[in-house]
């Protein structure tokens, strides 16, 4: 089993020093094809209690955030959970999982019932995970279904009525394919072309192959991750192929263009549905940019990482809301008693809802690899 435990001074109390704490774990890849995204979630999440620890903790307990590493693979987020559900003491709550599939298995497979706590932000929009959702389940961000509405909407109002889809070939794609049918049946316009690649692979040859024959495609939307995303753009322009190019914002922008350069990733449009982690507009994300100055020095605002602070923020918000011996009845209340107004942000689970957001933006790799908006 990979594990990854982080217990810098920032994390934990001092050694030799008896405090109570407060331990949440993350099963997200931290290897693989989607292991920056992993990691940039759970420095996201490091920033929110690195914040909180600062101040003292909640309620004078400071929280222990734990990550294993599932690599991405369905069966290893199941059973990294069930070791989880073995130990003598339950964590406070998940937090920042990622992948469809991932997280569909360990619902099916009743591990989330096991384990018997929140779960707080999962890095899917997958509607077949909200509609029926799980009691136990708070997903952050919008669905894909809202991404892809979202990018339908502006390509046709630019004069794109020609649309193809390249899809991963399993639950995750198949939602987005799905979603971008209903999106265009909408508005009348067909769907002239689709192709499908292997989960935890970039083997989309065949794929670029098929959009490629498409009579006069004007418009593709790529419900791909960020490696196989990169590959068939780079193989899809060395083609010679035209039609504007849009992801969902499971890409990871930086990993785009590391794989394929800024040159070939530019014109690439990605939807986000956080804050822009640059933007100084919103108190929020001046606040995430100076933690990160201060904690990670090293690093950059990123997409993700940003999404992971909103998923760190709101479960210290909640412990603090369920009081000094959060049980899950009382952070599961705690969730659901008011909305989350993360400076500027809001996040919202009032009225049993457990989809807290609809915020979705587009954006665009633009000249040397820079995120525009």
């Amino acid at each position: 089993m990979k594990l990854v435990r982080f217990l810098p001074a920032l994390l934990l109390v001092a050694a030799g020093v008896a405090q109570a704490q407060l331990r949440v774990v993350q099963i997200a890849p931290l290897s693989g094809p989607l292991a920056g995204t992993g990691k940039q979630l759970q420095q996201g999440a490091q920033l929110a209690f690195a914040e909180a620890n600062a101040a003292g903790g909640v309620h004078g307990q400071k929280i222990v955030f734990e990550t294993l590493d599932d690599a991405y693979k369905a069966e290893e987020s199941v059973r990294l959970a069930r070791e989880v559900a073995k130990r003598p003491e339950k964590p406070v709550a998940l937090l920042g999982l990622v992948g469809t599939g991932n997280v569909a298995a360990l619902i099916k497979e009743g591990i989330v019932d096991e384990i018997g706590v929140p779960v707080i932000g999962v890095r899917t929009g997958a509607s077949s995970l909200r509609q029926p959702g799980h009691p136990l389940v708070y997903h952050l961000r919008a669905s894909y279904a809202a991404e892809v509405e979202k990018l339908v909407e502006v390509a046709s109002t630019i004069g794109n009525t020609r649309f193809g889809v390249m899809y991963q070939n399993d639950p995750f794609g198949q939602d987005g394919l799905q979603a971008v049918q209903r999106a265009l049946d909408k508005r009348k316009l067909p769907l002239l072309a689709s192709a499908g690649y292997e989960k935890n692979t970039t083997k989309v040859e065949a794929a670029v192959e098929t959009l490629l024959k498409a009579p006069d495609l004007q418009a593709i939307v790529l419900v791909s991750n960020s490696q196989a995303t990169a590959t068939f753009v780079k193989a899809y322009r060395e083609k010679g192929g035209l039609a504007q190019l849009y992801a969902l914002s499971v890409n990871n922008d930086r990993e785009v263009v590391a794989a394929i350069g800024a040159e070939r990733a530019r014109g690439l449009g990605i939807t986000q549905v956080v804050p822009f982690p640059t933007s100084g507009v919103m108190p929020v994300t001046r606040a995430y940019q100076g933690l990160l100055k201060k904690y990670q020095p090293d690093a950059e605002p990123s997409v993700s990482s940003m999404e992971g602070y909103l998923y760190g923020k709101v479960l210290v918000e909640a412990l603090k809301r369920a009081g000094p011996k959060p049980t899950t009845q009382g952070l599961v209340k705690a969730l659901s008693a008011a909305p989350f107004e993360l400076g500027g942000y809001q996040i919202n689970f009032t009225s049993g809802k457990h989809e807290g957001s609809d915020f979705v933006e587009l954006t665009m790799i633009g000249a040397g690899g820079k995120l525009i908006r």
